[in-house]
């Protein structure tokens, strides 16, 4: 019985607070490297993209208006 009233009078313990912290740090260190495998990924798609479109231009595929006060919007 004294050993527990003596150990509930310590504050939190080292111990848990290192694996609290491990833990943390695994995680954090995870969620970096994942982003930037991910922005590494999007920028060689990208590329990709890029590189099948070409040089050629685009034209819109929409129809026009024959009418004469008709306003065109560009995207």
């Amino acid at each position: 019985m004294k050993m527990i009233d003596s150990a509930s009078g310590i504050g939190f313990p080292l111990r848990t607070l290192m694996v609290c912290f491990t833990i943390w740090l695994i995680a954090t260190e995870v969620l970096v490297f994942d982003q930037v495998k991910f922005n590494a990924k999007t920028e060689l798609l990208e590329q990709a993209a890029r590189a099948l479109r070409g040089p050629e231009v685009v034209a819109p595929s929409g129809r026009t208006s024959d009418l004469p006060g008709a306003k065109i919007e560009n995207l």
